[in-house]
């Protein structure tokens, strides 16, 4: 199976190692977001894909995630 963004090969998951890693950085750190700025995982992603800060990795897979409606895994509690 080929990573759903870069088409590199994907592990045990939609993404390469690389998109993977981006992923899990972004589930992470949401809590964290939404914790001090009381925002929807929907507002994060598009928080994070339009910062300049963020790098493209993370911006890639917040856009693909966006695109594709997958909310998957978020706690909101």
């Amino acid at each position: 199976m080929n990573c759903k963004l870069c088409q590199k090969e994907a592990q045990k998951t939609d993404f390469c190692t690389l998109h993977q890693k981006a992923h899990d950085n972004l589930m992470d750190s949401y809590t964290v977001w939404r914790k001090a700025l009381k925002m929807s995982w929907q507002e994060y992603l598009s928080q994070v894909a339009k910062n300049s800060l963020t790098g493209d990795w993370v911006k890639g897979v917040a856009k693909y995630l966006i695109e594709n409606g997958e909310t998957r895994n978020v706690k909101q509690n």
